[in-house]
């Protein structure tokens, strides 16, 4: 019975076509494992893969659609049928058969050496991502209501043109208003950053429009990372704030700006 591997390819663009190995697969029968990046044995780490994908939540969605054909051994029919259609940002590549008998083989150990051989996870950059600087600032130096909670990854369905279309926020917290939060960092390239600006922008306009939403406000934290404040950072921040309240989330008085915004206040220790 043979033992398959297959390499697993994100591709942020497929007109340009340039592909980055996220992951493998090996499977025998059409059952198997997955070790993508960012994974671990609790789930997904989504900080190690963002700067990878474009959507961590995408990403973890598609990680568990694998796991559960390759629990299921569904795996052949279901999953490699998905992804052979062109211009799809995840690609699965069959790449060949194991040598070794599948009776004896730990498909886990073979996942992870061609994992770590083929993938390998981002190296630390030793700079603090906007993820982990969120998340401290909102839940460890907002002092929130104890009857009330900054919810994460929150989602609304809009219909577009008829068609159900899914709008997704970092952040809610509702104190009598609904307040959306997003993150964003400008320090990528620029085509990158007008498409993650586009998309913010498509979002805040059609929550207020169409998501039933009674008057929501947007915040939004955004990173530059190591990049200076250039023409098109400042192009792009303007056209943000015609639609939302900016913070620059390393900004020292970042925590006291969000804390006016959303009417709460700052823990003593902050």
């Amino acid at each position: 019975m043979a033992t398959n591997w297959y390499l697993v390819k994100y591709v942020p663009d497929p007109f340009r076509n340039e592909p980055r190995n996220i992951g493998v697969v090996v499977e025998s029968s059409g059952y198997g494992v997955a070790r993508f990046i960012g994974q671990h044995q609790d789930g997904l780490d989504g900080r190690k893969a963002r700067g990878v994908v474009r959507s961590t939540k995408m990403l973890r969605a598609w990680l568990e659609y694998i796991e559960y054909h390759l629990d299921s051994g569904t795996f052949h029919e279901s999953v490699l049928k998905s992804v052979s259609r062109p211009g799809q940002n995840y690609r699965i590549e069959p790449r060949g058969s194991l040598l070794t008998p599948s009776e004896e083989t730990n498909l886990q150990a073979v996942a992870e050496d061609l994992f770590r051989e083929l993938v390998g996870e981002p190296a630390p950059s030793g700079v603090r991502s906007i993820d982990d600087l969120a998340n401290e600032l909102l839940f460890r130096k907002l002092q929130v209501p104890a009857d009330r909670m900054i919810e994460r990854d929150v989602s609304y369905t809009v219909l577009l043109h008829g068609e159900p279309r899914e709008l997704d926020f970092d952040y809610r917290y509702q104190n009598g208003r609904t307040n959306l939060l997003d993150k964003i960092t400008l320090s990528s390239q620029d085509k990158l950053v007008r498409q993650k600006v586009n998309d913010l922008l498509f979002r805040i306009e059609h929550a207020q429009r169409d998501a039933e939403i009674k008057d929501p406000a947007f915040v939004t934290l955004y990173d530059l990372g190591k990049s200076e404040r250039s023409d098109s950072v400042e192009s792009h921040l303007r056209a943000i704030e015609q639609f939302s309240h900016t913070v620059n989330i390393r900004d020292e008085n970042a925590a006291e700006d969000v804390a006016e915004k959303l009417g709460v206040p700052l823990l003593q220790a902050a």
